[in-house]
């Protein structure tokens, strides 16, 4: 069980040639093939065709759109704050295109509801200001006194001071409530208690004393801050280590606290229930800990089991973590390419949030019977926006794509080279086989992900504009369907991730790598299960340890800085980076493991350890030999007992 049959040695395989048609490859070949073909030229060519369209997309919205207008604020007149602006057709000179470079906050007469704060056409008339009221203002008066001492303007630009009326229309009606800055809105503060102060907090948050104060307690300690970078730095090398030298231990210890962690929280509920039913039989607390109980046996009972199962495939999980810091400490350039990843990412979605608030914000300016200025919504870029979503969807996992098939081709030839001293410009090869013949595959595997992403984000707007008006029914079969839409992707992500190992191996196309990493995955079921289960968990009890150990030792070093106002600031700035520091180790680890894992499946289905030595290294051929006793053993006890019955047989016939 869990075991591959071996194919006979006069058996072959198919690769692809240079011509596009697949050939038959013998079973001695010696790693990632070098003879290939472009694979999934269409779906290149369908990339490059829709990059084509996001490149228009990317025109029309910078120039109908401005994402100023939702950072900054849109005046009645068409004025953006905080910049200066260009006069609207048939909108009065003294009220449109007005420098608004002093006024950076946007005021609102009469605001009632917060949620208008961040739209560019509300019913009451709005301002650009220099400052938001810091208090009451309680008269026309006091109005007046304000814009005469320069303070602020609270009414019309073109009105002068002795004109001001407090009609609601050249001026605000009095009294004008006490307002406080909030991504450069003034908010009226008994908006704010009306929301129970939550808005209060988040704008103390974001006030710029506060952002003042972080920056220079950032700016007092960022040698402190490299320090903590260093450190995570260091404790992500030393789990390295320790994932490759004491794999076993910390493999066996983790399913130690594990079990006992179940074994003792299921205790706990159930001496809760039995405490809380004591006291008070009826209590709402009896059945809820009582529920607790009965579902934390359940996953206990069915852990246990699944760890009994796969008792026998632990030795596997451990050998892979060994093989697996062996490949990295051979190729540690490895460790760069999520570093390449996310600096790519990073452009891209600076790129990509700032054409969608271009897109957002898209309208042309219309002058309203009153003279106040609104903007009418491009319907063709509201219906592209679904179009530029999905561009980032796309772009986002054909990057993830691309540094999985490189690494997977990088361990790939170190798995299938026996002298491993001998590997020239492992990583460099992989790249280059990746841009030269499989970037079709790669985005042919990014669309299929992103398209049931997008499915997922379309079906999570419906539910938004459906709630509370389609029933209860409904709600729940949309929830369902967003359920099962999820557990599509998970499934489609692993495999995906399997598909690109095979692509970097054999050079395949999607489809067929895709097959035959699923017949791989099926048939060493067992073997999967407890790699994806204990070996997942102890990648991400290595990430807890590193970010632990940096916060730690953050506190250790700044808790006596009395210069620093927030000092669990560069804690968390040294936390933050010591997780991407971790995450980068981790997920080239993560994907090592999950390569050396097939090429150990390919490696036992192709050799049989006599005529055809294996690629693996002595402590995975020790695995299998103890797997091939185990199963001569196992085979010599069936046959025992069908000779005996037969024996029986035979003299119960005569």
């Amino acid at each position: 069980m869990g075991q591959t049959s071996r194919k006979p040695a006069t058996q072959v395989r198919v690769k692809p040639t240079k011509s596009g048609e697949d050939q038959e490859v013998p079973d001695d070949f010696d790693g990632p093939l070098s003879e290939r073909s472009c694979r999934d030229v269409f779906f290149l060519l369908l990339f490059l065709v829709f990059w084509g369209g996001m490149g228009y997309v990317t025109y029309l919205a910078l120039v109908g759109g401005n994402m100023f207008r939702l950072l900054y604020g849109v005046d009645s007149w068409g004025n953006i704050c905080g910049v200066k602006n260009d006069v609207i057709a048939n909108v009065s000179s003294s009220l449109s295109g007005q420098d608004m470079t002093a006024k950076q906050f946007l005021f609102f007469y009469d605001l009632t509801d917060v949620g208008a704060i961040f739209s560019t056409t509300t019913d009451t008339v709005r301002l650009c200001v220099k400052s938001c009221p810091s208090e009451n203002v309680t008269s026309l008066a006091a109005i007046q006194t304000l814009a005469h001492n320069g303070t602020t303007v609270l009414c019309q630009y073109d009105v002068p001071i002795t004109s001001y009326v407090d009609d609601g229309v050249i001026c605000p009606n009095v009294p004008v409530g006490q307002a406080s800055p909030f991504l450069n809105r003034c908010v009226p503060d008994s908006l704010t208690s009306g929301v129970d102060g939550v808005l209060s907090s988040v704008s103390s948050v974001f006030s710029a004393n506060t952002w003042k104060t972080i920056l220079k307690d950032i700016e007092l300690s960022w040698k402190d801050v490299l320090i903590l970078v260093a450190v995570g730095f260091g404790f992500s090398l030393v789990m390295t280590a320790l994932m490759r030298f004491f794999a076993a231990f910390i493999i066996y210890l983790t399913i130690i606290v594990f079990v006992l962690g179940s074994l003792g929280g299921t205790a706990y509920l159930w001496y809760r229930w039995h405490a809380e039913k004591t006291v008070d039989a009826a209590g709402q607390n009896v059945q809820t800990f009582l529920i607790a109980a009965i579902c934390a046996t359940v996953v206990t009972v069915i852990a246990l089991l699944l760890l009994l199962i796969m008792r026998k495939r632990i030795g596997l999980v451990v050998q892979l973590f060994q093989e697996a810091g062996k490949a990295v400490a051979r190729m540690p350039l490895l460790l760069l390419q999520p570093v390449w990843t996310t600096i790519v990412t990073i452009l891209f979605g600076a790129y990509w949030v700032v054409i969608f608030l271009y897109i957002y914000t898209a309208g042309t300016p219309v002058v309203q019977s009153n003279g106040y200025v609104s903007f009418q919504t491009d319907t063709l870029l509201e219906k592209l926006v679904w179009y530029h979503v999905f561009g980032g969807l796309w772009m986002l996992q054909f990057l993830i794509g691309c540094q999985h098939v490189t690494i997977a081709g990088a361990v790939a030839t170190w798995f299938f080279t026996r002298n491993k001293k001998k590997m020239q410009s492992p990583i460099s090869k992989s790249m280059g086989r990746l841009i030269r013949y499989h970037l079709g595959s790669v985005a042919f595997g990014a669309m299929i992900i992103a398209l049931v992403q997008l499915a997922r984000i379309i079906l999570a707007y419906i539910q938004n504009r459906l709630k509370g008006r389609a029933g209860e029914v409904a709600d729940f079969l949309l929830r369902c369907l967003a359920c099962c839409l999820w557990c599509f992707e998970k499934v489609l992500k692993f495999i995906n991730r399997n598909a690109y190992i095979m692509i970097s191996i054999y050079g395949y196309n999607f489809c067929k790598s895709a097959q035959r990493a699923f017949s791989v995955l099926v048939s060493n079921a067992l073997r999967v299960a407890a790699l994806n289960s204990i070996g997942d968990f102890c990648l991400f009890l290595g990430k807890v340890a590193v970010v632990a150990s940096t916060v730690v030792v953050g506190i250790e070093l700044l808790q006596n800085r009395t210069d620093l106002t927030y000092y669990p600031v560069p804690i968390v700035l040294g936390a933050i980076c010591a997780y991407l520091i971790a995450h980068c180790f981790f997920t080239v680890y993560e994907m090592a493991i999950d390569t050396i894992f097939l090429c150990f499946c390919e490696d036992e289905e192709r050799n049989d350890g006599v005529t055809k030595p294996y690629y693996s290294s002595v402590g995975l051929r020790d695995y299998l030999q103890k797997q091939e006793r185990a199963i001569r053993a196992k085979q010599s006890k069936k046959q025992q007992k069908q000779q005996q019955q037969q024996g029986y047989d035979n003299e119960g016939y005569e």
